[in-house]
């Protein structure tokens, strides 16, 4: 894991609205704690800590110098951004470590290369993007490169495929699937298509022939006649 500085300063306020000022001042409200110590409220220059994220990543042992001449090794814990403008940080909390302790960090997964797959049409998918790993700090890597030049449709790449030192333990199963090249997947739509026959069956039952009303009226003039006998028999 790759070392370097973050320039910091100690604060005394607390509260959601000293943190709103903080923000509104320019700088990034945060936290060090750890390693059965007091926790330390900081704050970081914003655009500061944006440049020492986009140059170092979040991955990185810091030589945190809060008072002078006392610098101690911190790795970054969480960063809180806004759920909207990801590109506002909201607060970020550290935590001590030892150099002589295994730690537990995040490691991004990134992929090089095109898949040979691609040409056939197949499609990547890249389902889990980190590995969680423990091992003394000085071992645990930056990021974890996965070569995917030669996958061809249907190959995959799982956890146990990634190649690390021995003393790196992975803390993901073995079995999740990092990346693979799939089939395209093509969505079928069904055409319903009205035959002749169904649309003559429409026509003959909209309109009506001469025998189909006699059939339907004879009833009714029996029902009539009926009704007269009865009705002459009851004179």
């Amino acid at each position: 894991m790759q070392q370097a500085k973050l320039d910091v300063q100690q604060r005394d306020t607390f509260g959601k609205q000293n943190a709103k000022a903080i923000r509104r001042a320019g700088d990034v409200p945060g936290v060090l704690y750890g390693r059965k110590q007091d926790s330390v409220a900081i704050q970081i220059n914003e655009r500061a800590f944006k440049q020492f994220l986009r140059t170092y990543g979040e991955n990185v042992i810091i030589n945190m110098e809060i008072t002078e001449g006392n610098p101690e090794p911190v790795i970054i814990k969480d960063i809180q951004r806004h759920p909207v403008e990801k590109q506002v940080l909201l607060h970020a909390d550290f935590i001590r470590i030892s150099l002589d302790e295994p730690v537990t960090s995040t490691v991004p997964i990134i992929l090089d290369g095109t898949p040979a797959g691609i040409q056939e049409g197949g499609v990547i998918e890249f389902p889990l993007r980190t590995l969680t790993l423990n091992c003394l700090p000085s071992l645990m890597p930056n990021n974890i490169n996965v070569d995917i030049s030669e996958m061809n449709i249907g190959d995959i790449v799982y956890v146990q495929d990634i190649e690390l030192e021995d003393e790196i333990e992975v803390l993901d199963e073995l079995q999740r699937v990092i990346v693979s090249v799939s089939q395209p997947r093509v969505i079928v739509e069904e055409v319903v298509e009205e035959e002749e026959g169904e649309e003559g069956e429409e026509g003959e039952e909209g309109a009506p022939d001469e025998e189909g009303e006699e059939e339907r009226t004879e009833p009714e003039l029996i029902s009539r006649r009926r009704s007269d006998d009865e009705d002459e028999d009851a004179q």
